[in-house]
């Protein structure tokens, strides 16, 4: 039985609102994000440097991680991030 154009119509236009409904969902459940990424969850604590340079007050964070217990062999490693390097990530 072939179905008419108001059937596929309706139908299609569930569909579409069943996507839409679930990605508004999906949105309000997302992180905001602003400049300093402060909706990100990052696996260790984040720190913050603050100096001030050319005349303004700047920050600076960073993630201080400790080595695991009894791995550590004298060294140290710094690991700068910001624009294309992200520490999350």
């Amino acid at each position: 039985m072939p179905t008419s154009l108001f059937t596929r119509t309706l139908l299609a236009g569930a569909i579409t609102s069943a996507f839409a409904t679930s990605a508004m969902a999906s949105a309000d459940e997302m992180p905001t994000f602003d400049g300093e990424l402060s909706g990100f969850e990052y696996a260790y604590p984040v720190e913050r440097f603050e100096f001030e340079s050319q005349g303004q007050e700047m920050q600076m964070a960073y993630l201080d991680v400790a080595p695991e217990e009894g791995s550590a062999n004298g060294r140290t490693m710094v690991l700068l991030h910001g624009k294309n390097f992200c520490a999350g990530t």
